[in-house]
C-alpha cells in the first residue's frame, strides 16, 4: 500500500475524474486543454497504476467500472481536501473575514434563507459573499470539488453531500400571449403535444436529474421538440412571453406575469409537478471560519 501511494500520480486521478464529469475523452481534452491522446494515455497510465480497468470503452457512451465507480467519489474528496488546503494555513483571523461561495438555480426565493444570510453578515461584516447562478450538474459538480460553499438545487444529490429541505416549488405550464394558444380555455394535455417547448437546461428526457416536471413532459409527450433552453428563469419566461414556445415556470413567478397579461396558464392545473429544493454542502471539505460558522447556523448544527 505504501509503494502504490507512492507512485500514484495524482495528475492521472485528476484527469480520471474530468473524464467521468465529462462523460468523454474529447470534452475532457478540451476542459484540461490538452489533446485527446494525452487524456487517453492519462487513463490508460492509471489503470496500469491501479490494476484495473477504470472505465469500459467498449460501448459508444464511455461508463464506469465498479472499480471506477468505487474511485471516482474518492477521487472527488481528494482535490477537495487539497484545493482547500490554503483554508488550513489561516485557522485562527483576529475576526471572522473571508468568503462565501454559494451556487443556486435561478430565482430560488426563500424568506428563511435571506433572514440567515442577513443575520450573518451583519454579525460578520468582513466577510464576502458570491452568489452564482448555475445548472443543477454544476451545482453538484462544484460542491464534490469544494469549490463553493453552500448550493441550493434540485434533483438527484450524491450521498457524499449534505443536504436539507429547504422548500417546494411548484410548477404550471404557460404561453406568451403571440402564441395562438394564449387565451384558449378548456384545453387539454393532447392539445399541447405538437407546440414548441422551452425548458430549463437541466430538463432532459431521459437524463440524470429528472424532475416531476421532466416526468410530466415524457408522460404527456409535450416539448417533443426543445426550441430554447435556459438556466434562468428570467430568460426562460423571456422565451415563453415572445413565443418561441410553451413552458414550465415556477408559479409563484409567474402570477405577475400572468397577472399582467404577458403570460396564460395552460394545463394541467391540477396536480402540478414541483420540485424540492436542497440546501448542500460537502461536509468533506476544509471550511474557513467563516465557512464554518455561516454551515453551521444554516444546518443547525456544529461543523
Amino acid at each position: 500500500m505504501d509503494k502504490f501511494a507512492r507512485n500514484l500520480d495524482w495528475n492521472l486521478l485528476y484527469t480520471f475524474m474530468v473524464i467521468v464529469q465529462e462523460e468523454g475523452i474529447v470534452t475532457a481534452a478540451e476542459r484540461l486543454l490538452v489533446t485527446q491522446p494525452a487524456v487517453s494515455l492519462a487513463l490508460k497510465r492509471l489503470e496500469e497504476t491501479v490494476g484495473i480497468r477504470l472505465i469500459d470503452r467498449g460501448s459508444g457512451k464511455l461508463a464506469m467500472t465498479p472499480a471506477g465507480e468505487a474511485l471516482y467519489p474518492e477521487a472527488c474528496r481528494l482535490y477537495a481536501a487539497i484545493s482547500r488546503l490554503p483554508v488550513t494555513f489561516n485557522k485562527a483571523p483576529q475576526s471572522v473575514s473571508g468568503k462565501i461561495s454559494i451556487s443556486t438555480l435561478s430565482q430560488v426565493i426563500s424568506s428563511d434563507f435571506d433572514t440567515t444570510l442577513s443575520n450573518f453578515f451583519k454579525n460578520h461584516p468582513k466577510v464576502e459573499l458570491s452568489i452564482s447562478v448555475k445548472t443543477v450538474v454544476e451545482i453538484v459538480r462544484e460542491l464534490e470539488l469544494g469549490q463553493i460553499t453552500l448550493g441550493l438545487c434540485s434533483g438527484i444529490i450524491p450521498d457524499i453531500l449534505t443536504k436539507r429541505w429547504l422548500l417546494k416549488e411548484e410548477f404550471g405550464l404557460f404561453c406568451g400571449k403571440p402564441h395562438s394558444l394564449f387565451g384558449k380555455s378548456n384545453l387539454t394535455l393532447d392539445d399541447l403535444r405538437e407546440e414548441p417547448f422551452v425548458g430549463f437546461i437541466a430538463d432532459i428526457l431521459g437524463g440524470k436529474h429528472m424532475s416531476d416536471v421532466t416526468a410530466l413532459r415524457a408522460k404527456a409527450s409535450i416539448g417533443q421538440f426543445v426550441r430554447g433552453r435556459s438556466c434562468n428563469v428570467s430568460e426562460l419566461r423571456r422565451m415563453i412571453e415572445i413565443g418561441l414556445g410553451i413552458g414550465f415556470l415556477p408559479l409563484h413567478l409567474a402570477a405577475p406575469y400572468v397577472q399582467s397579461g404577458s403570460l396564460w396558464r395552460l394545463p394541467p392545473y391540477d396536480e402540478v409537478p414541483n420540485d424540492d429544493i436542497y440546501l448542500i454542502y460537502n461536509p468533506a471539505i476544509n471550511f474557513s471560519p467563516a465557512e464554518r460558522i455561516f454551515l453551521a447556523q444554516l444546518f443547525e448544527t456544529n461543523l
